[in-house]
């Protein structure tokens, strides 16, 4: 039985959620604009500000708080039958721009993949909330620091318990990482 299954109308909703959890890295009061994009077999929850810059889900960006930091989140759910979905990817990715190139590389990323297959390597380390830190060198990149411990499947109980995980690991990322990268704090 796959991890973290909602049903159709608890889905519908999710966006909300997904809007509030990620408000903390945000300069808007509500956090940053969703839009779903959903196929017979797939449901996908994507940030951006605004109007999203393309149908490209890879391109949806949102500001965060800090001059040259924009993040970009999604969530992939895959159908399980006629009224659920499971939780495949819940992907945030934080991406540095260069001010005067405008180029962007991603810096950090926390990913969680609940229904990776055991089998597959480094799946007990993955299926959690973990971090990437792409702005470190080899082997940091490709590295799955796990940030649940042995407390995965308490997690992984529910979508509610793997949302407050999220919700942990991106007030973390606020107060750990972009409050200390703050040189100049955006006027209100």
């Amino acid at each position: 039985m796959p991890f973290i299954q909602v049903t159709s109308k608890e889905l519908g909703a999710r966006g909300q959620c997904v809007r509030e959890l990620l408000q903390p890295l945000t300069r808007r009061m509500d956090g940053p604009a969703w839009q779903r994009k959903t196929t017979q077999y797939t449901w996908i929850i994507g940030t951006h500000d605004g109007s999203p810059p393309s149908s490209n889900l890879q391109e949806w960006r949102f500001a965060t708080f800090v001059r040259g930091l924009r993040a970009q989140y999604f969530e992939l759910w895959r159908r399980v039958d006629e009224e659920s979905w499971c939780l495949y990817q819940a992907y945030l990715n934080m991406f540095r721009t260069d001010l005067v190139t405008r180029e962007e590389s991603k810096f950090l990323s926390l990913h969680c993949d609940p229904n990776e297959s055991d089998d597959a390597p480094h799946a007990i380390y993955k299926k959690g909330p973990h971090l990437h830190v792409q702005a470190a060198d080899d082997p940091f990149p490709h590295v799955h620091i796990a940030l649940t411990g042995k407390h995965l499947d308490m997690v992984l109980s529910s979508v509610d318990s793997l949302s407050e995980a999220i919700e942990w690991a991106v007030r973390m990322i606020k107060e750990e990482v972009l409050d200390a990268m703050i040189v100049e704090p955006y006027a209100t």
